[in-house]
């Protein structure tokens, strides 16, 4: 298999779009999503782990999903538009936008004893950190 820019741009399009999927189910399946959390070591504390508290438990899912659907429904539309193109502002902004999130996201689970959460976010940040240091190292590359 040839590794081109196209690769690299596709590979994107369908991390995102499994990203959207899964923002779409904390939007639409909340409860889903919060036996997803439990599982995975940072859903609520079984003492306090109640009906009441799962039934409030779905408004910040459905919160982060919506977010997270909005915000990885514009890497898309970056994706397919301008970083296809060879945009360079679109890179810089994919980049910083993914690093912000990262760094704050991991530094926040671990500083709060949710080491997990912290794990989850490695396997997002490699699938979409390496089609972006490739597609930096093509754009060295052609010029």
């Amino acid at each position: 298999m040839t590794w081109t820019r196209k690769t690299f741009i596709k590979w994107l399009e369908v991390v995102l779009f499994l990203v959207l999927i899964y923002s779409l189910l904390l939007v639409f399946a909340g409860t889903t999503a919060g036996s997803l959390f439990s599982w995975f070591g940072f859903g609520p504390e079984e003492s306090i782990n109640t009906a009441a508290v799962q039934d409030y438990l779905r408004l910040p899912f459905m919160v982060l999903g919506a977010v997270m659907a909005g915000w990885v429904f514009l890497m898309i539309q970056i994706v397919r538009g301008p970083l296809k193109e060879g945009s360079a502002w679109s890179w810089t902004f994919l980049v910083r936008s993914l690093s912000l999130w990262f760094i704050l996201d991991t530094g926040m689970s671990l500083v709060l004893g949710y080491p997990m959460h912290a794990l989850f976010n490695i396997p997002f940040a490699i699938a979409l950190g390496i089609p972006l240091v490739r597609l930096k190292a093509h754009a060295r590359l052609e010029t």
